[in-house]
């Protein structure tokens, strides 16, 4: 499954992410916005978790059905 997480007050390195999970981050204005594929909900809750102990507050958590080709990686 196919997850868009927006998060705020990203005070933690965004690269640093790729070495705890297969995330794709860009930098917005006010934190970032993260992409991720995730087989199940346990590792979705592992991931929140991990946004957490890092420092970031979550602003918004949505799946992307499964239909929607996921989103290149910024250049």
């Amino acid at each position: 499954m196919l997850y868009h997480i927006r998060v705020v007050s990203a005070a933690h390195d965004l690269a640093s992410l790729a070495d705890f999970a297969d995330v794709v981050a860009a930098p917005t204005p006010d934190g970032a916005a993260l992409s991720c594929r995730l087989p199940d909900a346990a590792a979705l809750t592992g991931l929140v978790a991990l946004l957490t102990d890092l420092g970031m507050t979550i602003a918004e958590i949505y799946r992307v059905p499964d239909d929607v080709p996921p989103p290149r990686p910024p250049a």
